[in-house]
């Protein structure tokens, strides 16, 4: 009988050197792992930062003063390289900030690129930095890096052993600010809708939209304090209330969600918006242009009341400068007066409420047109301008 002492030398030697090799070819498929893992998160965070800063370009695009028409865009686009270039910045990667280099002349091979995406949606879609579409550019391209020249490469650990010190990453992240019509209002738990129960004639509210016919501009408002203060800013105004015009409910509020407006449901939903119960009143819970007229085109009927009482005066002035939505009727199709008025409902626009006065004679309340982001509103055609104001949203597009 043998032993352990009697196996063989030379099976133990074999065994050694097997276990070596096979020893050297784990740990440099754990080097490889490491590395690769590495580069992998390094390339993650750049794209979060590119994403951050594209996110934040295209919101500061989407500024109020584009509204006037006359507005010089190179403030807005300094805003938009700031705040893009910021936002990038303020993200880490591999604990180290991203180094993005400042490109006011938008040159379309810099780290920020401003320019216009036609449709998001379609990857197809080309990205234009094109200055003569300056006036349409709703996109921010961002091309950030870990190089030489951009904070140093990704380092490497293991594959250093064989020379290679680390490697290059770069990512590309789009962002694109949509301003869209508003088609209706969805109901959303938990989030009332910025819709006011009043109501803007068809005629009015595209002269007020117009450049060239309207000529009111009495009010200013400052994006940064959201404050409105006497003064032109070049976005033209409309009257709301009250206009003297024959329209059935001379101008009157809306019936929205409800058979009958008391001045305390109008006081609610001008200061806090129309609620989800309100809109689950309508097909789908939602307030669309649902039905169809000879014509083919599309409207809702909304019912009315007699107008504004001064009862409503505190809720309006509560809401002086934030963005709302306003039912535009078509007088042809309307009828009715006081609690029996019927609006033929052809669209929604934003709009902002810059004044109200109830005391004396006259007395109004004047608005203007604004950009919103309401959650609730769903999104309808997409505007290349930005004059008649709209509903934003932000997209990543790339």
């Amino acid at each position: 009988m043998r032993g352990r002492a009697d196996r063989p030398k030379g099976r133990r030697g074999a065994t050694l050197v097997l276990s070596a090799v096979m020893m050297t070819a784990i740990l440099g498929f754990v080097a490889v792992a490491v590395d690769t893992t590495v580069l992998a998160v390094a390339r993650h965070q750049l794209g979060i930062a590119a994403d951050a800063g594209a996110l934040a370009g295209a919101s500061a695009l989407a500024d109020e003063r584009r509204l006037n028409p006359n507005m010089s865009l190179t403030t807005i686009f300094t805003s938009a390289h700031s705040r893009s270039q910021q936002f990038v910045e303020q993200n880490t990667v591999l604990g180290h900030k991203p180094v993005v280099v400042s490109n006011p002349f938008n040159s379309p091979s810099g780290d920020v690129v401003l320019g216009y995406i036609a449709n998001p949606l379609d990857p197809s879609s080309p990205f234009v930095s094109d200055m003569s579409q300056a006036a349409n550019f709703n996109s921010v391209q961002i091309r950030a890096a870990r190089s030489e020249a951009r904070g140093g490469i990704v380092p490497a650990f293991f594959a250093r052993a064989i020379g290679i010190d680390g490697a290059a990453v770069r990512v590309r992240g789009t962002a694109t600010a949509m301003n869209y019509t508003i088609a209706g209002f969805s109901s959303e738990p938990s989030r009332n809708a910025d819709l006011l129960p009043f109501v803007l004639d068809r005629l009015t509210y595209e002269a007020m939209i117009n450049p060239y016919i309207s000529t009111i501009d009495q009010y200013t408002y400052n994006a940064e304090t959201k404050r409105v203060t006497n003064g032109s800013d070049g976005i033209k105004e409309s009257q709301m209330f009250p206009v003297k015009n024959g329209y059935p409910g001379n101008w009157g509020s809306a019936n929205i969600g409800v058979t009958n407006n008391s001045t305390n449901t109008l006081r609610a939903q001008i200061e806090h918006g129309v609620t989800p119960q309100q809109l689950s009143m309508y097909p789908g819970g939602e307030l669309t242009l649902h039905q169809t007229d000879a014509q083919g085109k599309p409207y809702v009927m909304l019912g009315g009341n007699p107008g504004i009482s001064a009862g409503m005066k505190s809720a309006l002035e509560a809401i002086i400068g934030q963005p709302r939505t306003l039912p535009i009727f078509d007088p042809n199709g309307s009828g009715g007066n006081g609690n029996n008025t019927q609006y033929k409902v052809i669209g929604f626009a934003s709009v902002r409420v810059v004044a109200v006065n109830f005391q004396g004679n006259p007395k109004y309340v004047i608005v203007q047109p604004a950009l919103t982001r309401d959650p609730t509103a769903i999104p309808g055609k997409v505007q290349t301008g930005w004059t008649a104001g709209g509903l934003i949203r932000l997209n990543l597009s790339r």
